[in-house]
């Protein structure tokens, strides 16, 4: 390509780095565009290959001409049309995709026969891995399929059966599964996780659920040589690992290290890493690859020279041996984006050091990126694939203008080179990784930048110690023992780094919520003009750009509050059981019931309520409201008292005896929080322009025949300007045919959640009518395929009948509604 048709950026020409960019815009174009063959981008290419030949033709007939500017338009519009076509390939459904076999609400069981595509992660009591199917086996005969499933080996709660019955299962091993294939779920709540966007991302179709080690059998271990000596290296390190290393936290950490396997590392632990920032230090990245590759690449050179050999052969013996040793480390962690880009730009530097040419950073890193990208197109929408590019490349342009602006006194003391050198490039790469974090989790820790200087160490002397454990261990126990004491000890610095920065420095960043594009393309300008700062012309132009972005912004914020105050009910999907939050036009917030807890333990508000307050900064609830204490409605309170503060919490005044109510009596008692039992004719607090009215339980339910707990539920009704809400709890027949008689027409609703999850034995035809008009909006908190069978069709078509609209969010996911107190709408989230 002529000098003059090149585009630079930072100074050096990287037209790798342009035509990733432009394979990526392709990629981005054709995953929000709805549909389209691959023959139809494919001849987008053939339209960039004709304005490239026309250019030709017009620099050999003219002298002067715009011909190589126009030569790089065609280039890009190839490098784009491809970038569509492969993610329009890589999407397109197979004919004999497994897909169709799927269901979302009650999933067949089917028999599966295929290849295990990676190597199985194991925490706690479940095994999960993904299957390449092969074939579907039906009644008559089986038939050949297509499709990646993920895979969940769990023990039933209800059997006796634990994991250690499931057969053992390696990368590469034939299997043959049974069991419900399921469609898996998409976003079902506002700040939560789209884990269907995340397997498709991964080209996986389908999940399924194996709870008995009957329905699961081996059938042969891998054919290729190449994939068992894979899986038996991987095997090697575990051993080792568990022999030498004396803690299990050190075990869990150094497998995230040197096998990326992170599934041994605790929430609690992992909670740490992300509030400090140090996140990237438990992700295989640079820093690893560099520590496995780099130094092995500078010991091999005297251990080559001692040998007599030339120097081409000493040069090209190191490279090849440190590119086999970088391909291995990659294989063995999985190939995770940051490790292939990492791998690649390392590949390239060695190659460049070969042939005594020097490899340019971003050129290298379009170069990483293409491939990247043309193997698994949607990479480009993966966090982790946007964070590995965008610290690379703040680190290369960034960090060099952070170094040149240093003062003199930093610079030119050479005791803390190494310290200066660390703080820079953790700062250089923070703010180039800002605008990703910000825009995924609305977080940006600058923890990091203090911690790192601890962290890293750690992390390099914990790889490297762990790296001659796996070298020495089989041959020499003693040092096999002291590498492994080692690699503990410096695995307890990182933990102790993480655990007291998270306790004090936990703080220390900028958090922002819901940015909207104009704010997030001002940041996103601002770190292009820091990039660019030793440029003043398109520094200025970038910073302009951003002011103005930011202007943008501010304005059409300020015009969007100028509207009424809204009063906002956020019903969550929490499966089968209820949690709705209420926000007032004076920004208080009260939370009615928090959901259910599984057998396991494990809230469905840590999934639906908890991620919804942390993305939008929440860190005190005004109230909680519990209706009545079943499990359905009280389990998430003791997870959200660890996570959020609590003002008060209300109650029917009822007693169950079950762990979960004493569990609740108990962090309510830890944590100071007041509660006061609710009964008929109560109010709650909920500033001045909402009324908050307590119409249930009554002061005596038993004496109104309401003896059930579903019965003494709280029942509220909230009143902003000229529109009323009504909440009921579970209440059954009973307690329906009390608020009858008791305020008849007065429970007239404009949003009504329907009593008892649509339960059959609520929603008698006499309540239904007294509490429904002709703009109701009635909202079912139900969960999907649950083995009560509600909602019941009847009782749906009965509200159906008699109100505008009835919402489940079995079907849609959480159900957001709005009102100004004279309109009432539904709030599109997704």
């Amino acid at each position: 390509m002529p000098p003059n048709s090149r585009i630079t950026l930072d100074g050096s020409s990287s037209p790798a780095l342009l035509l990733a960019a432009a394979f990526g815009s392709g990629v981005a174009v054709r995953a929000s565009a709805t549909g389209g063959d691959p023959v139809w981008w494919l001849g987008g290419v053939g339209v960039g290959l004709l304005v490239f030949a026309a250019a030709e033709w017009w620099k050999r007939s003219r002298l002067v001409s715009l011909a190589p500017l126009v030569r790089m338009v065609g280039v890009l519009l190839v490098s784009a049309f491809t970038g569509s076509a492969c993610h329009a390939v890589y999407t397109a459904p197979s004919p004999r995709s497994v897909a169709p076999a799927a269901s979302a609400a009650s999933p067949p069981s089917v028999t599966l026969t295929g290849i295990v595509a990676d190597a199985p992660e194991r925490s706690g009591n479940a095994t999960r891995f993904t299957l390449r199917a092969d074939s579907i086996h039906g009644a008559d005969a089986a038939r050949a399929a297509d499709g990646r499933i993920r895979v969940t080996m769990r023990p039933s709660p209800w059997s006796d059966e634990s994991e250690a019955d499931f057969p053992t299962l390696f990368e590469g091993d034939r299997i043959r599964l049974r069991g419900g294939l399921r469609s898996p779920s998409g976003l079902r709540n506002p700040g939560g996780f789209d884990y269907a966007a995340y397997l498709a991302r991964r080209g996986i179709c389908c999940t399924m659920y194996m709870d008995a080690p009957q329905a699961v059998r081996r059938l042969s271990p891998s054919p290729s040589v190449f994939t068992r000596a894979v899986v038996a290296v991987r095997q090697h390190v575990r051993h080792h690992i568990a022999r030498y290393v004396p803690s299990a936290d050190g075990r869990a950490v150094l497998q995230a290290l040197l096998l990326g396997d992170r599934s041994g590392i605790s929430d609690t632990q992992r909670g740490w890493f992300a509030q400090t920032g140090l996140m990237h230090l438990l992700a295989v990245s640079g820093l690893h690859v560099f520590l496995v590759g780099m130094v092995l690449y500078v010991l091999l050179r005297p251990v080559l020279t001692r040998l007599r050999l030339g120097w081409t052969a000493v040069e090209g013996g190191r490279s090849a041996l440190t590119v086999c040793a970088l391909a291995g480390y990659m294989l063995l962690t999985g190939a995770r984006p940051s490790v292939v880009r990492a791998v690649v730009m390392s590949t390239l530097l060695i190659g460049g050091l070969l042939v005594q040419r020097s490899a340019r950073p971003l050129n290298t890193l379009g170069v990483a990126a293409l491939l990247l990208l043309a193997l698994r197109p949607p990479a480009l929408f993966d966090v982790g694939f946007q964070l590995s590019m965008a610290a690379v490349a703040g680190i290369v342009t960034i960090h060099p203008q952070i170094v040149d602006n240093l003062p003199a006194l930093w610079t030119d003391s050479a005791v803390g080179d190494g310290l200066r050198s660390t703080v820079t490039v953790s700062v250089a790469a923070t703010v180039a990784t800002a605008p990703v974090l910000l825009a995924h989790f609305g977080w940006v820790s600058a923890a990091g930048l203090l911690l790192n200087v601890l962290g890293i160490p750690c992390t390099a002397l914990a790889l490297s110690s762990a790296l001659a454990l796996v070298c020495t261990g089989e041959l020499w126990p003693m040092a096999g023992t002291a590498f492994g004491s080692s690699a503990d000890l410096f695995v307890d610095g990182l933990l102790l780094a993480s655990r007291e920065g998270a306790a004090w420095l936990g703080w220390l960043g900028i958090r922002a919520f819901d940015l909207g594009g104009w704010t997030l393309g001002a940041v996103v300008l601002g770190v292009v003009a820091l990039a660019q700062w030793s440029r003043p012309r398109r520094r200025w132009r970038c910073l302009l750009a951003a002011l103005l972005l930011a202007t943008v912004s501010v304005w059409t914020g300020a015009v969007s509050r100028l509207g009424a105050p809204t009063l906002d009910l956020l019903f969550f999907d929490v499966g089968q059981g209820d949690a709705a939050l209420v926000r007032t036009p004076s920004d208080q917030r009260v939370l009615i019931d928090t959901g259910p807890r599984s057998f396991s333990g494990d809230p469905a508000a840590s999934h639906s309520v908890l991620p919804y307050l942390e993305r939008r900064g929440v860190k005190h609830l005004d109230a909680v409201v519990i209706t009545h204490p079943d499990a359905d409605h009280l389990g998430g309170l003791p997870q959200i008292l660890h996570e959020v503060s609590v003002g008060r919490v209300y109650h029917s005044g009822q007693s169950s005896d079950t762990e979960l109510y004493r569990e609740t009596r108990r962090l309510l008692r830890r944590f100071d929080v007041p509660s006061t039992a609710l009964d008929r004719g109560d109010k709650i607090p909920l500033g001045d322009a909402v009324h908050g009215a307590v119409l249930g339980p009554p002061a005596q339910p038993s004496q109104q025949g309401i003896g059930s707990e579903n019965g003494a539920s709280v029942v509220l009704r909230l009143s902003y300007g000229c529109v009323s809400v009504l909440l009921p709890g579970d209440i059954e027949t009973a307690a329906e045919a009390d608020l009858v008689r008791t305020y008849g027409r007065r429970l007239e609703s404009r949003v009504v959640k329907i009593p008892h999850h649509g339960s059959s034995t609520s929603s008698t035809p006499v309540f239904v009518q007294a509490s429904a008009m002709e703009d109701t909006k009635a909202v079912v908190s139900v969960g999907r395929s649950n083995r009560f069978g509600m909602p019941s069709p009847r009782v749906v078509s009965r509200w159906a009948s008699v109100s505008d609209t009835v919402r489940s969010t079995a079907s849609r996911g959480a159900v957001w509604i709005r009102t100004d107190g004279r309109k009432v709408w539904p709030v599109s989230w997704k």
